[in-house]
């Protein structure tokens, strides 16, 4: 049986939701990170069950905030084809250019 749009949608978030929890951990706090980035306690419990959408500028600030690449809150790519694969197009380029240009700062 084929998954829905939006069931690989949710998969997708769950993941990223999975890696801003592995990086925050030891790091910082929900609430501590949800100051750092103007967002409130549940938003941040929420991203992190996959239940909240991440705008990719508010990505960027919760990577900024635990002082961690971008990239390291992208699943990695041998998944990210299977999950970006309905995407739109320039959201695809976008996370393949940070993710690109974050592996070469290493």
């Amino acid at each position: 049986m084929r998954r829905t749009r939006g069931d690989q949608n949710r998969q997708f978030y769950a993941e990223v939701g999975r890696l801003i929890a592995k990086a925050r951990n030891g790091r910082a706090t929900q609430d501590h990170l949800a100051k750092r980035t103007g967002l409130t306690r549940t938003s941040i419990i929420n991203i992190e069950k996959g239940r909240q959408q991440v705008y990719l500028h508010t990505l960027v600030d919760i990577a900024s905030a635990l002082e961690v690449p971008v990239s390291e809150l992208i699943p990695p790519s041998d998944k990210m084809d299977a999950l970006l694969r309905d995407k739109p197009q320039n959201a695809v380029e976008w996370i393949r250019l940070s993710t690109a240009s974050e592996g070469k700062k290493k």
